[in-house]
């Protein structure tokens, strides 16, 4: 399989996991000494980190769906760059909200395949689906 659908696999497998609440297939996207990276948060790292941060937020929607807007991949070798814009919406007890963003990933492919080495998620809106909610700034160009 060539880098650029690796890559776009491995993200819509990842979306996948999360609108299936699970948590075991979510974490197996990402290298053990992965890097996630929420807007506004320091740096989550290692996979037993990771899983610990996601698995309790997961926990608390009764529905979580990620829709992919548009993406790119940049491949080089066993290394690769990508952006991905994404919608998810969300409904917890206490109400739902939308949540627009982009995901800055770098992805290596090792003996299992192509996984997540680090993921930056920048939040472009937050809010009601009326998108009356807070509107934020575009990240800059990728890889700065």
């Amino acid at each position: 399989m060539d880098a650029d659908r690796g890559v776009r696999d491995l993200v819509a497998r990842g979306c996948d996991a999360v609108a299936r609440a699970d948590v075991d297939a979510w974490t197996g996207c990402w290298r053990d000494d992965g890097e996630w990276i929420l807007a506004g948060s320091e740096p989550i790292v290692g996979l037993a980190r990771i899983r610990a941060v996601f698995a309790p937020r997961r926990a608390e929607l009764d529905l979580c769906v990620q829709e992919i807007l548009s993406g790119w991949v940049e491949a080089a070798g066993d290394t690769a760059t990508a952006r991905w814009y994404l919608r998810e919406t969300q409904r917890s007890a206490s109400g739902g909200q939308e949540l627009l963003g982009c995901y800055d990933d770098v992805v290596v492919r090792d003996e299992r395949g192509w996984r997540f080495a680090r993921r930056r998620f920048w939040v472009l809106y937050r809010g009601p689906r009326d998108l009356s909610g807070e509107v934020f700034r575009p990240p800059p160009p990728a890889g700065r």
